[in-house]
């Protein structure tokens, strides 16, 4: 039987992450002011902070659609895991040990 391999841990923790950054991404510094740059970055500062709002609303977006994808991905994940696990101990106490081929016949003997 084929190995499936998944980074569970991995995909949880990057989950977390990315709620981290969807409640962080509307934050500020406090006391921000965009005079404190100086005069001739003040216009730029400004278009860039206002051009930044519609860039953090995009990146909260598509953050929160990650976030969810690695929730569903790890829900998956251990659903199946646990469907399997089922599966293997129903089919071990049912088979009392010897079984016979799924093609019918009896069991070749060594």
């Amino acid at each position: 039987m084929a190995e499936i391999e998944m980074p569970g841990d991995e995909v949880q923790r990057l989950g977390e992450l990315l709620g981290r950054v969807v409640d962080l991404i509307d934050t500020r510094p406090s006391g921000y002011n965009p005079a404190d740059v100086g005069p001739p970055l003040v216009r730029p500062g400004t278009n860039f902070d206002d051009a930044w709002k519609d860039g953090r609303v995009q990146v909260k977006r598509n953050s929160k659609d990650l976030k969810e994808g690695c929730d569903a991905i790890v829900k998956a994940f251990a659903e199946f895991d646990t469907k399997m696990g089922s599966a293997l101990k129903k089919g071990g106490s049912q088979s009392g040990g010897d079984t016979t081929p799924s093609g019918g016949g009896p069991r070749p003997s060594s």
